[in-house]
This record gives structure tokens, sequence and C-alpha cells, in this order.
């Protein structure tokens, strides 16, 4: 490991209870946190290569498109010469309005006039506008800097690839490729379940946009991210003892294997803080042995140096009886619980969309009744709102937004 240059990432854990028995099977819940440090000097930030992919379909006209034009030129102003950019529009037809290149004062005032040019056209073929975005920003990837695709749409996938599992092993591999992918939701007529996978295979982030306006400054929130980030594809891997049962709550983008957990975070901004929830199983052993948890986040630095920091939690074996004594940390559940029944939501709605109320409702009120010893009781009561409302059948707006929220709560982002 090389020596970072910049104050390094942190690595903390905690658990319900340290201790376990010696006699039987013992379940523990376990908080990862990682904490990326304060904002660098600004000339110290990474390079951005980004590509625009927005949806000028025929249902983006009037107030949908201007204010895509007004965020994505408001993008443009935000960057300098560290940083290129390719624009692609998209409907059923392809248009690479702007090959990735150098933003300078010249390329500026070019990019700006081919946004203010665009007109609303036909279908929507956004994985083909997104692909297209994406080829752009491999081709001139910065290893030093963050590959982004920012893909816009009001609309469902109705031309070229219109698979969602296609489309999201499509992000999987792009983002081990190194190029990552955002999402940006407008209006009630998109797929959420489309958005929210590409952006979190893709090691992005998704966001729900209510009303035109509302477009320039989410898009200001999403540049400001990557205009600070600290901490380049970043990932905590878990060690798994022997006899050890390990399982991650919530559906971050994971790989399994014999004795280690991956879970991969993407870019880190400044400041950001992550909180992730495992549930650990331990097994039967001897008074006054122990098992021992080690969890790694490894990262790049700004300048490309590859970090790695490491976090440790003992349990220790005690009589059943003597464990069952001890305190437990039920501030720490509150927020695993949560976690839990925001993943229950999503899941819930998934099955609602796809007409399931039944098994929707079984989902919701199974993880109700599980997380009641320790769900704070306004999240415990939002979601009964959600499992009544469930039955009863959603309007589309209630959809959306009970999606973005449960997304929001799952990435533990802050």
């Amino acid at each position: 490991m090389n020596h970072p240059t910049h104050p390094m990432v942190t690595l903390t854990t905690e658990s319900d209870r340290q201790q376990v028995a010696c006699e039987v099977s013992s379940q523990r819940m376990v908080e990862w946190i990682i904490t990326a440090p304060a904002a660098v000097q600004s000339q110290a930030r990474a390079p951005l290569n980004l590509a625009l992919v927005l949806d000028r379909s025929g249902s983006m006209s009037g107030a949908k498109l201007a204010a895509v034009q007004q965020a994505a030129c408001h993008v443009l102003d935000l960057l300098d010469d560290r940083d290129r950019v390719a624009l692609v529009a998209y409907d059923d037809q392809i248009v690479l309005l702007s090959p990735s290149g150098p933003v300078n004062a010249v390329s500026r005032m070019a990019l700006k006039a081919r946004i203010q040019s665009l007109t609303p056209g036909g279908s929507t073929d956004l994985g083909g506008g997104w692909l297209e975005g994406c080829r752009e920003i491999a081709a001139h990837h910065l290893a030093n800097g963050v590959n982004r695709a920012l893909l816009l749409t009001d609309g469902l996938a109705n031309h070229g690839i219109t698979d969602v599992e296609q489309l999201t092993q499509h992000a999987r591999e792009l983002r081990h490729l190194g190029v990552t992918t955002s999402t940006f939701g407008v209006g009630l007529d998109f797929n959420e379940q489309l958005l929210e996978q590409l952006a979190t295979h893709g090691g992005g982030h998704f966001y729900y946009i209510q009303q035109p306006d509302m477009i320039p400054e989410v898009f200001r929130r999403e540049l400001g991210e990557l205009l600070s980030v600290v901490a380049r594809e970043s990932v905590i891997s878990i060690s798994i003892p022997a006899g050890v049962s390990v399982e991650l709550l919530g559906d971050l983008p994971h790989e399994r294997f014999a004795e280690r957990l991956r879970i991969y975070l993407g870019d880190l901004f400044a400041s950001e803080r992550r909180a992730i929830y495992t549930r650990v199983l331990t097994p039967p052993d001897s008074v006054g042995t122990s098992v021992v948890l080690r969890g790694e986040v490894s990262y790049a630095d700004l300048n490309g140096q590859a970090v790695s920091i490491t976090s440790e939690l003992a349990f220790s074996y005690l009589r059943e009886v003597e464990v069952r004594r001890l305190p437990i940390n039920t501030t720490m559940l509150q927020r695993s619980s949560e976690i839990e029944l925001a993943t229950a939501a999503a899941e819930a709605l998934k099955l609602e969309r796809a007409g399931k109320r039944d098994q929707a409702q079984a989902v919701m009120q199974h993880t109700l009744a599980a997380t009641a010893p320790f769900a704070p009781a306004p999240a415990a009561a939002a979601y009964q709102n959600l499992a009544n409302s469930i039955e009863q059948g959603l309007t589309e707006q209630q959809r959306k937004e009970s999606h973005f929220d449960a997304y929001h709560k799952r990435q533990s982002r802050k």
C-alpha cells in the first residue's frame, strides 16, 4: 500500500452486543461506518470525464426540455480545462451532438449552442443513448479521474434494448471497467426500477425529479458531489471466519466468496458517511475464546495511489445466561431496522407494480413484525401506512415517491 497524500477515509464498527453464547449459535447485528475526509483544495480535485445523455423524446417538449437545457449548460459552467465532456441526445435515434473533448471557453460555447438547439422527437431508445455516452467515456477514460454518465429521461425505454436485467448487466460490466452511471427520472412515466438498477449497479446515484423546475438543482447537487470526490472506487471487504455466517442488509452491489464479502461503495465525496449493516451468526465455542470479524476499505486516492484501512470487531464467548444479562445497543438496532424496512419496501413496491399485492403485503407485514422490537415509531408508522396503501393500490406518484424514499434510506448516505 502506498502512503496517501490526503487525509484518509476512516472505518469504525460496532455491534448490538460484543459477547456471544458458547452453548448455541448467536445472532448479532454489525454496523460498519465509512467516513470520507473533508474537502480537499479545489486545485487538487479529481478531473471529471462526463457524458451528458439527454432524453429528447416527444414527451420532453416544453418545460422539461427547457429545464434540461438550463441544467446541462450549468454543468458546463462548473467544469474547467481539467475536465472533458461528451453530449448525447436520444429519442428513437441516437445523436452524438459532441464527442468527448476537453472543456474550455471555446468548446463550452459550442456545447451550449448544441444543447440549446435540441428539439423534441420520437420514442425512447434509452439504452442506446446511454451506451453511446458510456462508449465516449471509456474511449477517453481518466485513470485518476471520475468517469461518469449522467442519464436523464422522463419515459420508458421502448426502443432498442428494453430489458431491465440486460441493461443492468451492462451497468455492472461498465462499473468494473471504471465507467459509472447516475440516473435522473423526471415526472411519472419513467421506469423507477430500471433507473435505480442502472445507478445502483452502475456505481452512481438515482434521482426522482417530480417537477421540471427541480432539474437544475438536482444536477447541481450531483455535480457538486462529483467535484468533491476524495476517494475513488471504494470497496469494503469483510473477512468471514470459519463457521461464521455474514448476511448483508440491503441490496448494495456485492460479491460473496467462501471467506470474504466484498461490497462496492463507489466514489466517496468529501465528508460523506456510509453505514453498512451485516447480520452475523456465530457458532458455539468454548468460554473464554473469541471470534474476530475484520473489515477492510480499499480505494484510490486523488493521485491514483491504492489505499486501504482496516477495523476489527471481536466477539467474546460467555455462558448464555451471562450474555442475556448484558445491555443491548438499541440505538444501533434502530438504525439497522430502518434499513431492513426500506429493503422490504423496495421489494414490496416491485411486487405491487407487477400486480402481486398479496405478496407485497406479506413482505411488508413480515418485516414490520420482525423489526417491531427496535424500529423507531415514526419509521414503523410510515411503512405501515405504505403497507395499507399497497393493499388499496398505489397511484403512480405514491409509487415513485415511496420507491425513491426507500432507495435513499437503503443507501445510508450522509
